[in-house]
């Protein structure tokens, strides 16, 4: 499988036949080695796509805010100066893990992501839970 078919597995669940968290994702991460986390703002290209492996059976994404199809697909806010479209939604998604557990949530939410999203790919559904941030 590959990222951006996970990527795909996961918005099918979330935003079902719309593909809002599939292009907010593509468009607005940075990769940082096993997960990603939202920019700023909206780019021009996608994160680059790479194979992952076979196996994988849940995925955490962790945010700052509920994740919303409008929230996703938000580009009101804009620089007056250059036009640039700020995001809305902050994301980590971690798919470093073919099975995270609440523990693998615990690192995201002390940087303040606490709506967690566990997503079951073998079941095509997700549970959301919020965890207070200790340090909030």
């Amino acid at each position: 499988m590959t990222l951006y078919e996970l990527i795909k597995r996961v918005s099918d669940i979330i935003t079902p036949e719309t593909g809002a968290f599939y292009n907010y994702v593509l468009y607005t991460s940075d990769d940082n080695g096993g997960f990603l986390r939202t920019r700023f703002c909206w780019w021009d290209k996608p994160v680059k796509d790479h194979e992952l492996g076979d196996g994988c059976k849940t995925v955490l994404v962790t945010a700052k805010t509920p994740i919303t199809e409008a929230g996703l697909a938000d580009k009101s806010d804009v620089d007056s100066f250059d036009g640039t479209a700020y995001t809305k939604v902050k994301i980590q998604f971690t798919y470093s893990k073919c099975e995270c557990t609440a523990d693998d949530a615990e690192w995201d939410t002390e940087l303040g992501y606490c709506y967690v999203y566990f997503f079951d790919l073998e079941k095509n559904n997700f549970t959301k839970t919020y965890i207070k941030c200790p340090y909030c």
